[in-house]
């Protein structure tokens, strides 16, 4: 019974952080319609930061999202 408590615990809190993590790369919480172009899934969280950030510094686009998906992380931008 216990473990299945720890188990629980600590699928909430990843859930949390990831949830968390998505909103504090964007800059600020954003919905997917004030970013309207998808630019792709990636494995990865970090995976979808570093396109989203090259992005940026290349001047492709101003701002962008790491969604979190069903198996992948989706990156949203404004232009």
């Amino acid at each position: 019974m216990k473990r299945l408590l720890t188990a629980a615990g600590i699928a909430v809190a990843l859930a949390t952080v990831a949830s968390v993590s998505s909103a504090v790369a964007a800059g600020s919480a954003q919905a997917a319609s004030d970013l309207p172009i998808h630019r792709g899934k990636y494995w990865s969280h970090s995976a979808c930061i570093t396109a989203g950030q090259q992005g940026v510094d290349r001047g492709h686009w101003s701002r962008y999202q790491c969604a979190e998906g069903t198996w992948f992380w989706n990156l949203w931008t404004d232009r």
